[in-house]
């Protein structure tokens, strides 16, 4: 019978102990900004000289092996943003909807409200559609608002378009397209980042932990545990199990041996079949890859287990996890009018330095093959995307990353951009887990007694945590004592955003993890990817409890929960043990596992009114 593990001790230094070497290792970050385009006020397409888009380039290029001039007739997949109007006013909308004392409280928009009330204009819209059509290229969709538009089309078309060049590189084994000069549009037209002119920049899923089968010496088991365990040491109530909510996992490629895997999880389980339903964004046509098939069976599988009476689970997927393709199911999830109030993203990128353009962007200037590197090339875009989301009370819920108090920085051949078990050492964060519109979800080891009694739950060590440095601190954080590592932009010398808000089981990479069913089989599930689908599931059993339109987009609710200590204590199980390396868990919120794990029952009293 295996030895239990060793615990981590409780340790007396914390966060404020490592912050000189946070900032340290982060200050070559410390260059001026190039923008992602300037605003433009004026509509007419030949208004002004044209913009040039200088984070819209790899300019690391120069470390890859160029291969010559694509071929004319590629195809290319992107997606153009353009500038919403009035910005500050969606601030103020956002912060008025979670604010008990504003008329506006719990008046969530719908896509047409907001479009209505915030979008495009109509005739802006058509200036750049009618540029784009202009030039060759399909228009594949136009978000609801008119901010997002995606384009379909050659690459000489897109060449054309964007006055730029497309060639073929090479680095290490992996091969793709990118431009070699700044892209621009005409000058009177407000586009503001053009994505998927690369075919480099992509998210990744995690590999995944392997654990062992269950074993148990005395009051402590080790192995897998199944939905029934977690709906005891969570707390979460049989009187409310997701009825009425719908679920979103958001991938891509294959999904139907995804759905077959979900049906012998279930049966196994003695849960009902939740309907599942799939959709592809426009234009997509190729959903043939496979390589995510476990992730998206823990996805799936973790996020119904949460919630077994869930109304339907939708499948947002996409061809690939380019940043393009990943724009879209974004987009479109926040478009649907009748979809999921939850969503889930188990993928992740290091969150973009706005310094790319000096630094070297994604490819950096570590030897090849090294370096998809710093940042991605939609999080200017995406950002509105999931702040639109969190207006009309939606949630994604995010997966902090497995590489600890690291951002996903050194590229490798299978599991894309380091995306592993192994803390890399550059203190930034992985998106959209660090979006101030996505609840960020890290990772605890959780031992129970194999009755449903939690033993031990402690901070996975290579589970995703620390401060952005880059991303500004959002309203419903401020007030929270442990952040305290200065940003460095926007606002220097403040709290950035922080991450995880909360935590769930992980796993870790021997002796834990849930037990997933893939291809006839279980599978042991672990990492944040784990973590993040299980919160997603507690979560639409809270938004069932409350009823009618929901709670809206979750932090606000979570986050005033935590900052209040009687609530707190009820609502959380706070995670005091473990590190994932510059950063140690400890009383209150931290950098390893937030205000902690679940009390679902608790979170329900609190946040819906249910007690």
């Amino acid at each position: 019978m295996p030895a239990l593990p060793n615990r981590p001790a409780h340790r007396s230094v914390r966060q404020s102990s490592k912050r000189a070497r946070v900032i340290a290792a982060a200050a070559v970050l410390v260059i001026p900004v190039l923008g992602y385009g300037a605003t433009v006020a004026a509509t007419a397409a030949n208004a002004g000289p044209a913009q040039l888009f200088t984070a819209n380039l790899l300019p690391g290029l120069s470390h890859a092996v160029k291969l010559g001039a694509a071929n004319p007739a590629t195809p290319m997949s992107l997606v153009v943003g353009l500038a919403r109007p009035n910005t500050a006013g969606e601030d103020q909308y956002l912060a008025a909807e979670h604010d008990p004392s504003s008329p506006l409280y719990d008046t969530f928009l719908t896509p047409a409200t907001f479009a209505a009330k915030f979008g495009v204009p109509a005739s802006t819209r058509s200036a750049v559609t009618t540029w784009l059509s202009s030039r060759g290229l399909t228009i594949d969709s136009v978000s609801a608002a008119g901010d997002v538009v995606a384009v379909s089309g050659t690459a000489a078309q897109v060449q054309s378009t964007f006055k730029t060049t497309i060639s073929r590189f090479q680095t290490g084994t992996k091969s793709f397209l990118a431009n070699t000069s700044f892209p621009a549009v005409p000058g009177g037209l407000p586009v503001t980042s053009i994505v998927g002119l690369n075919t480099l920049q992509a998210f990744s899923i995690p590999s995944k932990p392997v654990a062992s089968q269950d074993t148990c010496l005395g009051s402590t088991c080790l192995g897998l545990t199944t939905p029934k365990d977690l709906w005891s040491v969570y707390s979460q109530p049989a009187a409310y199990t997701g009825s009425g909510q719908q679920l979103a996992v958001l991938g891509e490629g294959q999904s139907a041996d995804v759905i077959t895997d979900l049906r012998a999880f279930e049966k196994a389980n003695k849960l009902p079949q939740i309907p599942v339903s799939v959709v592809h964004p426009a234009g997509d046509k190729n959903f043939k890859d496979d390589t995510g098939r476990v992730e998206w069976n823990i996805d799936t599988q973790a996020s119904s287990g949460m919630a077994p009476n869930a109304s339907n689970l939708k499948l947002y997927f996409g061809t690939d996890l380019s940043d393009a393709d990943v724009l879209k199911i974004f987009q479109q999830w926040t478009d649907d009018p009748h979809g999921p109030m939850q969503a889930n993203a188990s993928f992740g990128e290091c969150e973009t330095n706005p310094t790319n353009p000096v630094t070297g962007g994604a490819l950096m200037t570590l030897p090849l093959p090294a370096g998809e590197g710093l940042g991605n090339n939609l999080q200017p875009l995406s950002e509105s995307v999931l702040k639109k989301a969190a207006m009309e009370g939606k949630t994604l819920f995010s997966s902090t990353g497995d590489t600890g108090s690291s951002c996903p920085v050194v590229y490798g051949p299978v599991i894309g951009a380091g995306n592993g078990i192994l803390n890399q050492g550059f203190p930034l964060t992985n998106y959209p887990a660090s979006s101030p519109y996505a609840v960020a979800v890290g990772g605890t080891v959780l031992y129970t007694n194999g009755a449903g009694k939690r033993t031990s739950e402690y901070a996975w060590t290579f589970g995703g945590g620390g401060s952005s440095l880059l991303i500004g601190l959002p309203h419903y954080q401020k007030g929270v004592a442990n952040n305290d590592i200065p940003c460095l932009q926007p606002t220097p010398g403040k709290p950035c955003r922080a991450i995880p808000d909360v935590a769930a089981q992980s796993g870790d990479v021997t002796t834990n993890g849930y037990a997933v069913y893939s291809a006839g089989a279980v599978t042991p599930g672990g990492g944040t990817s784990l973590s993040s689908p299980l919160w997603m599931g507690m979560w639409a059993r809270i938004q069932g409890a409350k009823g009618g339109s929901g709670n809206g987009f979750a932090n606000y609710s979570l986050y005033r929960s935590g900052l209040n200590a009687v609530s707190r204590a009820r609502d959380y199980n706070d995670v005091t043990l473990g590190s994932n390396g510059l950063y140690t868990a400890g009383p209150g919120w931290d950098y390893t596992t937030g205000w902690g794990t679940p009390k679902v029952s608790g979170l329900i009293c609190d946040i819906a009114h249910k007690c």
